[in-house]
C-alpha cells in the first residue's frame, strides 16, 4: 500500500468490515472488506494487500463468496486460496475468467493493483456461511456475473457494486443501466434490511437507499429517453445533462465516462469484461 493510504476497522452486529482508501495519484477510491460467520465476502485490492492480508490472518475463514470477478473484488482471492485454503465461490460464467491472471488498463493497476488466476466453485442458488445460508440473487448490469448475497433470517444484504451511489452520473462502458435497474427491482421483492456494499460501506437501511436510487434512476431515463426521442443525439444529450466531467474521465482514458451513462440508456448494450 502506498505512503497515505488509510485503513479503519469496524464491528458491525457479527459483521467485522475493513475500509481502506486506495490512491491514484491524487485521486482515491474507498473499499470496505467483509467478514462474517467465518465466510469472506469478496478479497479486495491487490494494491492493499499489505493492510488486508493482515486484517485476514486473524480470522477463520472457511468460504469466500464473490460478488463479481472484478479485481478490486478477487484481487487477494489467489493470496487467500493458497494462505487458507478455504471454499471460493462465484457465478459460474466467471469462473474461466477467475482462473487467468487479470488484464487490466493502468489505471485500474494503479488503483486495485493486478489480479492473480485462482480456482473457485460455482454458486447456484446459495452459498453458505458456518451457522447461515446466504441467497445468491443474480444481480447483472455493473457486470453479467454479478451477485449479491442475502440472508432471509436477518435482512441482511452483502449489495457489491449494486449500489456505490445514489446519483451516479458516469459509467463504465461495458455496464447497462437498465439492466442494473432491473436488478435493483429484483432485489427490493426480498425484504432487505441493512445493507453492506463495497463502496460506500455500511447502510442500516438498504431498502431505502436502494428505492431512492431506483427513483433517480427511472427519472434519469426517462429525461434521456426523452431527449433521444426529440432527435438529440447521445453526446448532445450528454453535454446537456453533464457539462462538468469527472477526473476518473480522464484517469481512466474514457473507461468512465457520462456517455457511457447515456448511451447505455437508450441502447442498452450489456457486456462481460
Amino acid at each position: 500500500m502506498e505512503e497515505g493510504m488509510m485503513m479503519t476497522t469496524q464491528q458491525i452486529g457479527n459483521v467485522e468490515s475493513l475500509h481502506v482508501k486506495c490512491y491514484a495519484g491524487d485521486m482515491y477510491l474507498n473499499y470496505f472488506l467483509y467478514y462474517v460467520d467465518g465466510m469472506l465476502v469478496d478479497t479486495g485490492p491487490k494494491s492493499c494487500a499489505s493492510e488486508i492480508h493482515p486484517f485476514l490472518e486473524t480470522k477463520k475463514i472457511n468460504t469466500v463468496a464473490l460478488t463479481h470477478f472484478h479485481e478490486d473484488h478477487t484481487g487477494n482471492a489467489r493470496w487467500v486460496q493458497e494462505q487458507m485454503n478455504p471454499e471460493i465461490y462465484i457465478h459460474p460464467m466467471a469462473m474461466e475468467i477467475c482462473a487467468r491472471d487479470g488484464e487490466y488498463p493502468d489505471y485500474r493497476n494503479e488503483f486495485w493493483g493486478p489480479r492473480e488466476g485462482f480456482e473457485a466453485k460455482p454458486i447456484r442458488t446459495s452459498v453458505q456461511s458456518d451457522k447461515l445460508e446466504w441467497e445468491a440473487i443474480h444481480t447483472p448490469g455493473h457486470s453479467r456475473d454479478h451477485l449479491v448475497f442475502f440472508n432471509a433470517k436477518t435482512g441482511m444484504l452483502f449489495s457489491g457494486d449494486l449500489f456505490v451511489t445514489p446519483k451516479p452520473k458516469i459509467s463504465m462502458w461495458q455496464e447497462s443501466i437498465p439492466t442494473v435497474m432491473d436488478s435493483i427491482r429484483t432485489v427490493l421483492t426480498y425484504d432487505i434490511g441493512e445493507m453492506f456494499c463495497a463502496h460506500a460501506g455500511y447502510i442500516a437501511d438498504g431498502r431505502k437507499i436502494l428505492e431512492k436510487k431506483l427513483d433517480y434512476l427511472v427519472r434519469t431515463h426517462e429525461e434521456i429517453q426523452h431527449l433521444y426521442g426529440r432527435g438529440l443525439s447521445v453526446e448532445e444529450i450528454d453535454a446537456q445533462l453533464y457539462p462538468e466531467s469527472s477526473p476518473l474521465k480522464y484517469i481512466s482514458k474514457r473507461e468512465w465516462d457520462s456517455k457511457h451513462f447515456v448511451r447505455s440508456m437508450v441502447m442498452d448494450e450489456p457486456s462481460l469484461r
